[in-house]
């Protein structure tokens, strides 16, 4: 394993991403704080939020390594008792593996806190990836790891500043308490401005960590949008579990006028099957047809031709009345229920 050298001091993952990119000649330890770490000594992040390349974009990556090594050092932090964690980085490191390399440049980062670690994770890729490359499964775990770890980072400099300043302990506690509800505005709102997102679609984003593996699945493939997909994430998980079962066995489309109802019957409780399975057929919000025939209107040059323009309707209708009974009396073979209403 390669000793360590002092971490370098940076004050934010811009200059530690510049380090990086500027570091790129494969040195055994350079002046920059870059050095080459055996591959086998590198395990992936705990819970790491994104997806590995795959297929054609592994290949050409891999072959990039094999022509030209790995250029942009990997980022780590030290692992008890031995070893490093790969911080930003994965997939460099599995392209070096494929193409036969047996150690990589690396950034160590000693001393970190876990919500240091993790706004390092996300905020790299955030930076070396675009977002609208991302699938909605990746951004919203991403988005929750941001928003903790940036809740716990300021949840600490409150408690240092705290001390600092020779707070008594139940003053602190009174603090302490206060700070989920206030810190939770703010944090959101330091994402969104960290990832120029909205805040509102970072809480949207947010909302499919929600979801039961298989509809978040679908919102990756395209087939529900993000607004249905936040709508079916107050679904309890037996309810998602029933909308999923019926759009894999008939098929059925989820759009937001069918979600807003799911969400609704589950609020007041009324989510069953039958619920469930009459609002994505469609059942549930297709108009009965009507059993009541349409109003008869009688055209224009026959009411000419037996009536004046100053008769009355009560007066037209009644000779029309009469008219009838008059022609069904003397074709009694015609379908007529004498008790049904002709005129509306």
């Amino acid at each position: 394993m390669a000793s360590k050298r002092p971490t370098p001091k940076l004050s934010s993952i811009d200059e530690l991403l510049l380090l990086s990119e500027e570091s790129k000649v494969p040195e055994t330890v350079t002046g920059t704080g870059v050095t080459q770490l055996l591959l086998s000594d590198l395990v992936p992040f705990h819970n790491h939020p994104f997806k590995l390349y795959e297929g054609n974009k592994l290949d050409e990556l891999v072959e990039s390594v094999m022509e030209n090594g790995v250029l942009i050092p990997i980022i780590v932090r030290p692992k008890e008792p031995n070893g490093y964690v790969i911080l930003s980085g994965h997939n460099r490191v599995n392209a070096a593996k494929a193409a036969g390399l047996i150690s990589v440049p690396s950034i160590i980062m000693d001393n970190l806190t876990e919500a240091e670690a993790v706004i390092i994770v996300v905020d790299t890729n955030f930076h070396q990836r675009s977002i609208q490359d991302m699938l909605p499964s990746e951004l919203a775990r991403a988005l929750h790891m941001q928003l903790k770890a940036c809740k716990e980072a300021k949840q600490k400099q409150n408690k240092l500043n705290q001390l600092e300043k020779g707070e008594n302990s139940s003053h602190s506690s009174a603090s302490e308490a206060s700070v989920p509800v206030g810190q939770g505005a703010w944090s959101v709102i330091e994402v969104s401005e960290k990832n120029d997102m909205s805040p509102t679609n970072i809480k949207r984003y947010l909302r499919l960590n929600h979801l039961v593996p298989e509809l978040l699945e679908r919102v990756d493939q395209g087939e529900i949008k993000l607004r249905p997909a936040v709508d079916l994430s107050y679904l309890k998980p037996e309810e998602q579990q029933t909308v999923e079962t019926l759009i894999q066995e008939q098929g059925y489309k989820v759009d937001m006028k069918k979600s807003e109802l799911l969400r609704g019957k589950s609020e007041n409780r009324h989510c069953t099957e039958q619920v469930v399975k009459a609002i994505l057929s469609g059942e549930a919000t297709r108009r009965p047809k009507s059993k009541t025939p349409a109003p008869f209107k009688l055209k224009h040059k026959i009411y000419t031709k037996y009536f004046s323009p100053d008769s009355k309707a009560a007066e037209v209708e009644e000779i029309i009345d009469k008219a009838l009974t008059l022609y069904f009396s003397q074709h009694p073979k015609e379908n007529h229920d004498p008790d049904k209403e002709v005129f509306q």
